[in-house]
């Protein structure tokens, strides 16, 4: 897999983040909301709809253990696996899997993710969106 080198990288995190700020007002209309997370301090930062999407109160960090909990139990290897992949390098993070809200229903949902790597080839950063297709499932 080709990774950006830093002339690509600088520009892709910029556009990354001009986009989420024009949009915020956009992301609730499309059910997407976005996320980061600076590997080298494993610090994150969700959009609202983040927080709407996995029903998680905004007083709380996000963090990888607050991903994974919500995501459906019988999907977290099928997620894990993936993140790994896409953390070396091995194909991009793309999945569809569910999440499990504290009520008990389920949604679905279609992650996808850059992954920003040094020019040694370690992961940096990895940033992405999250959109709900619940409402999409149920029309079929």
């Amino acid at each position: 897999m080709t990774r950006p080198d830093s002339t690509v990288r600088k520009p892709l995190e910029e556009e990354y983040r001009q986009a989420e700020v024009r949009s915020p007002g956009v992301q609730p209309l499309l059910y997407s909301g976005n996320w980061d997370w600076n590997l080298k301090t494993n610090k994150y930062s969700w959009s609202e709809e983040m927080y709407r999407i996995f029903q998680v109160t905004q007083p709380h960090a996000p963090r990888t253990c607050t991903f994974l909990n919500c995501v459906h139990p019988e999907d977290r290897e099928q997620v894990v696996k993936a993140l790994g992949k896409a953390l070396v390098g091995e194909q991009p993070y793309q999945i569809k899997h569910r999440l499990l809200w504290p009520d008990g229903s389920v949604r679905h949902v279609q992650g996808e993710a850059t992954v920003i790597f040094d020019p040694a080839g370690r992961p940096l950063r990895m940033f992405g969106t999250v959109q709900d297709l619940t409402a999409l499932q149920q029309q079929t």
